[in-house]
């Protein structure tokens, strides 16, 4: 066999090997494109719920805050993503949250949800993240809680639920 066609025929190998290499990283960069997007989405939501349900609480208590949320994303009973969860309500005849109807009371409150603390703001997104990539492998001091309500009011759920901590100004139960 010539050396041209030893060549050629490698080269042509190679070839192949390179499109086929680069239509797998492309399917690799789609992947991790959405996967990235996936969780931007949901750290968004983990945020919101964060900012408006425990950004007055020390970083302990808002982590207890994000883990109840992410355990309601892990227990059955609840939808299956953090945005799901934390967007749960009871809707009127039109798909719309009924006011006070919703699993997180921000959601569905009346009021403006958008973020106008900065500091704030900043500091639950840290905590988001820190929750969502230690979720599972870190203790979770809420003992699987998956409710919560802040100390100063008395729901009528609580006493079917087990109580398992108190964090700053909320009381968790599994």
């Amino acid at each position: 066999m010539k050396l041209i066609n030893i060549i050629g025929t490698s080269m042509s190998a190679v070839c192949v090997a390179s499109f086929a290499a680069i239509g797998y990283c492309e399917v690799l960069d789609y992947k991790a494109q959405q996967a990235h997007e996936t969780y931007t989405e949901q750290h968004q939501c983990l945020s919101m719920n964060l900012y408006h349900e425990s950004r007055g609480d020390s970083k302990l208590g808002q982590m207890a805050v994000a883990f109840v949320t992410l355990n309601r994303v892990n227990d059955a009973r609840y939808p299956d993503t953090v945005c799901d969860v934390v967007y749960q309500a009871r809707l009127d005849s039109n798909g719309n949250p009924r006011r006070n109807q919703c699993q997180f009371s921000w959601y569905c409150d009346g009021r403006s949800d958008t973020p106008r603390d900065e500091t704030a703001w900043a500091t639950v997104q840290e905590i988001a993240h820190e929750a969502m990539s230690e979720y599972g492998k870190v203790e979770d001091f809420t003992e699987g809680a998956v409710m919560y309500h802040a100390h100063y009011v008395n729901p009528y759920w609580a006493k079917s639920y087990e109580k398992t901590v108190r964090i700053d100004t909320h009381i968790f139960y599994k």
